[in-house]
């Protein structure tokens, strides 16, 4: 995600930790996801392709294999946007979301379409 909605983001009072900030730039993209669970923050990015493996995996396999694993806070892909388009649609999605929906939960927001939310072997709701 852009370093240009940082500050924005949290000067309307969002709490945000870049991959930069917490030195987590080189590591692939499993192992930034297992990073936000950790911290308990929702993941934040334009990879949709690999997030949504990710998502689909960390909901299915456990059940597989009879262990569990604990929830993760949330997913948000966005699609490409202008940074003033993405700092007001992110800010409008967590205003009107409870933080309960958002766990172990996976977020798209298409430029043309708005949110749609993952369900695992449905692909994507409205």
């Amino acid at each position: 995600m852009s370093l240009h909605l940082v500050s924005p983001l949290e000067a309307i009072g969002h709490d945000v930790a870049t991959a930069r900030e917490l030195n987590l730039t080189r590591i692939p993209d499993d192992a930034q996801l297992l990073a936000a669970v950790r911290a308990g923050r929702v993941l934040v990015t334009h990879d949709r392709g690999d997030f949504t493996l990710l998502h689909d995996a960390w909901l299915t396999w456990p059940a597989a294999f009879q262990v569990a694993f604990p929830p993760h806070p949330g997913i948000f892909v966005l699609d490409a946007a202008p940074h003033q388009i993405l700092l007001e649609t992110l800010d409008h999605f967590l205003a009107a979301t409870p933080l309960t929906s958002l766990v172990s939960s996976l977020f798209w927001w298409h430029r043309h379409s708005g949110w749609r939310r993952r369900e695992v072997g449905r692909g994507w709701e409205p």
